[in-house]
């Protein structure tokens, strides 16, 4: 399902948005922000057939837990931390094709 038909209910929902901010500050997790919110909604949203209506939407956003708010945190970290280390081995890769072959070019006298 398409998240887009919600955007024009964001900021009609903006006071559930900020109940759940709230919320979760509440238990601690004060750097969680509307954005946030919206954006772990959206992607709920996007794995589920609801209907488009607002009340659809608003309870898509009350019934965020903040379990699914840190296993998205979680996922999200995982695969930066993959993706990085694929950068690092490639790097790491083309210093040592560098290495090996400017090494057998280059003669100190």
């Amino acid at each position: 399902m398409k998240t887009k038909p919600f955007e024009v209910w964001k900021e009609d929902i903006k006071p559930a948005l900020e109940s759940k901010v709230e919320e979760f500050h509440r238990f601690g997790y004060t750097s969680v922000k509307e954005e946030d919110i919206w954006a772990l909604t959206m992607k709920k949203l996007q794995k589920e057939e609801v209907s488009l209506r607002i009340h659809s939407l608003v309870q898509a956003v009350l019934h965020l837990s903040i379990r699914d708010y840190m296993n998205d945190v979680t996922i999200a970290s995982y695969k930066e931390s993959a993706s990085l280390y694929s950068s690092e081995t490639a790097l790491q890769e083309l210093l040592e094709d560098i290495d090996a072959g400017g090494s057998s070019d280059r003669h100190l006298t």
